[in-house]
């Protein structure tokens, strides 16, 4: 990994956002790029504004945009000299998730929010599944938490032996080699499920010793709350601090829509997720 590429936002985690990518950075002697997506103003619709009313509001709202983008980017400048991480800087105009597609795709790992904020509104619902739809590079979707994620010593791979979950372990092998413990999750819902399911672990695991990575195999039964939750309160029960896992959506009319799974697990876990498709 010698590209990161982090997104900024207006959010109070975004600061430990950036850290947490300059800690990926340093580990791997790598290039940080960060990029901020400035919002074009936002006029109520409602009567009994005159136009000088609304020329009024767009500048005052675009002056502070660009005031903030400045703070974040000086922020993020001061922190990668900090962490000794050569640095790039983008500032865009206009929420334009295709411009951040086509400059994250010459990076090896994007740092994204699992919500993404600007000026307390989250516009982007479908933010991680969209860039995981369109992008083809792996995603480190953080929680927004207060909290510096470093690079994980104890991992979980979320497995079905999917195409998603096939790129993502791949994807994530960097980063595996640096951890100490390794736990392989495949949820199962019958007795049937399980006996498979712990064959496709085992043949994981297998493929990760020829790699020189050592791991455990796991297959619970799904909980009534669901397969993310299963995945979620494997990973809580090893005190695991990453999950890799593959990202399930299409793009459809440019509305993205995901799985279950991949839903519950960006919209609840408290741990990082290293997510492909």
């Amino acid at each position: 990994m010698k590209d990161i590429f982090v997104l900024c936002d207006s959010s109070e985690s975004n600061n430990y956002r950036v850290n947490t990518a300059l800690e990926y950075a340093k580990l791997f002697n790598a290039n940080i790029s960060g990029a901020h997506m400035i919002p074009y103003p936002i006029i109520p619709v409602y009567g009994g504004m005159y136009p000088d009313s609304f020329s009024y509001s767009a500048a005052f709202q675009m002056e502070s945009a660009n005031e903030h983008a400045e703070k974040l980017e000086k922020a993020f400048i001061e922190s990668a000299t900090k962490f000794d991480v050569p640095c790039e800087w983008t500032t865009i105009d206009g929420l334009n998730l295709d411009f951040i597609v086509e400059n994250a795709r010459y990076a090896d790992l994007i740092v994204v929010p699992a919500e993404y904020s600007h000026f307390g509104s989250e516009p982007s619902h479908h933010l991680c599944a969209y860039l995981a739809t369109n992008l083809g590079r792996p995603l480190l979707i953080t929680p927004n938490l207060k909290k510096v994620f470093k690079p994980p010593k104890r991992v979980t791979i979320a497995w079905n032996e999917s195409q998603e979950a096939t790129r993502a372990v791949h994807d994530a092998l960097p980063i595996l080699a640096q951890s100490d413990f390794i736990q392989i999750v495949s949820v199962s819902t019958t007795d049937q499920d399980e006996k498979e399911n712990m064959i496709r672990c085992e043949q994981l695991h297998r493929h990760l010793h020829h790699h020189g990575i050592e791991t455990e195999v796991f297959a619970p039964k799904k909980s009534s709350k669901g397969t993310g939750h299963t995945i979620f309160e494997s990973a809580l029960e090893v005190d695991a601090e990453l999950i890799v896992m593959g990202i399930y959506g299409h793009s459809r009319f440019r509305e993205v829509m995901l799985g279950g799974t991949t839903k519950f697990l960006i919209d609840n876990s408290t741990i990082p997720l290293f997510a492909s498709k």
